[in-house]
């Protein structure tokens, strides 16, 4: 798992969990000379949507999204208001079987959990059980974390941690890992700047979250998810461990099979590895009906989310100053169509995922594939062509 750094520090932000991957040097997407696996099934029907129509709109960008990518499926959901606009699924949730996505497939979300991980801490603190300015070492004292390091610095990725999935002993960890271990390993590792200092993003921010998650709460940070969030929200389709219908993970860069070429079944690292940076599964409706229960305060109260998609003023891109961070706490912030936005995408060995949304009216897209998409930002720029889209189709819509 492994992270690109940002070419531009507002929009660039390569946010996903792939220890080994390669990553493009644009946001258009590569062409692979070899398919693999890509064509092993027949081509599904076209889009019979009536032309100029929103659906078509949309079913003409994935079309060529999927064409120009060689992704094997793709599902996304659109709503506004927690109403769905459009939801459809795409392509193939397994090519072995020749089994069509459907819109209830899960795919791995990557870190879009963050999103998840940052609302948990909220909601700790909203119950009193916790506070975002005490150090870390308040709640995880065992290990030799920077006496200064606090909660809040997590959340919004300033802590100067460097990022456990570009370690040396990461490759073993993805069959399993111990929590201890992975802590213990950042708790040690040299700080890249002093702590509040500067943003740059560390997937160690939000595995230690969830660390302490567990120890505030006394569950499991799987049971504080169903009980706190997914369960009351009846987000039926999301969950922590690998749910039974899910989306076959493909990869063109790390496959299950070493050399195999072009399209090929990819790797699912276990749980203890991504954790709360990384694990969740979900579908596009699901991340549709969450955008619109944060909104509506149903999560946690308003203030709280208000502060949740602020980014801090004064933090400067690591060595990039005076530019400001985007990032916020699990949402990275800009404005697009005339609307603030807020998003954050993720990336495993063998899946993709975005979530965004308007913060004016509820507008929300999400975008998912089992496929490890080899962008500097994966699916951002075929996102925010969508928007654009269906923003230009259909302005009621946004």
């Amino acid at each position: 798992m492994r992270i690109h750094k940002p070419r531009w520090p507002v929009f660039s932000l390569l946010i996903f969990l792939c220890s080994g991957c390669g990553g493009g040097s644009s946001d258009t997407p590569t062409k692979f000379p070899t398919p693999g696996l890509l064509h092993a099934c027949p081509a599904l029907p076209a889009s019979t949507a009536p032309e100029g129509s929103l659906s078509a709109t949309i079913d003409a960008l994935v079309a060529n999204e999927m064409e120009a990518a060689g992704l094997p499926g793709m599902e996304i959901s659109l709503s506004k208001g927690g109403r769905i606009l459009y939801s459809h699924s795409y392509g193939y949730a397994d090519l072995s079987a020749c089994q069509p996505a459907k819109t209830n497939t899960a795919y791995q979300m990557g870190s879009v959990t963050k999103q998840f991980t940052a609302a948990a801490i909220l909601q700790l603190q909203d119950a009193g059980k916790l506070k975002l300015d005490d150090p870390v070492n308040a709640y995880l004292p065992r290990y030799a974390f920077d006496p200064n390091l606090s909660l809040r610095m997590l959340l919004n990725q300033t802590s100067g941690l460097p990022d456990y999935v570009e370690f040396a002993a990461a490759p073993s960890w993805t069959g399993g890992a111990a929590q201890a271990s992975i802590l213990a390993a950042i708790s040690h590792a040299p700080s890249l700047f002093v702590a509040g200092s500067a943003y740059t993003y560390s997937n160690s921010n939000y595995f230690i979250l969830g660390a302490i998650i567990e120890h505030v709460s006394g569950r499991s940070y799987a049971d504080y998810l169903a009980q706190h969030i997914l369960l009351p929200l009846g987000l039926a389709n999301t969950s922590y461990l690998n749910p039974t219908a899910t989306a076959m993970p493909y990869t063109y860069t790390r496959p299950l099979l070493p050399g195999a070429q072009g399209l090929a079944p990819g790797i699912v690292p276990d749980s203890s590895y991504l954790f709360a940076a990384g694990a969740l599964w979900t579908t596009a409706e699901d991340l549709n009906k969450w955008d619109a229960a944060l909104l509506n305060g149903e999560v946690i109260p308003a203030a709280l989310f208000a502060m949740a998609v602020m980014p801090p003023a004064t933090v400067p891109v690591f060595q990039q100053a005076p530019t400001a961070s985007p990032y916020a706490m699990g949402w990275i912030r800009n404005s697009l169509a005339g609307h603030p936005f807020v998003w954050h995408n993720g990336k495993t060995y063998a899946y993709t995922a975005f979530n965004g949304m308007f913060l004016d009216d509820g507008f929300s897209v999400s975008v998912l594939t089992n496929v490890d998409i080899q962008e500097d930002t994966p699916l951002l720029a075929f996102s925010t062509k969508l928007i654009q889209a269906v923003c230009a189709a259909s302005p009621a819509s946004c």
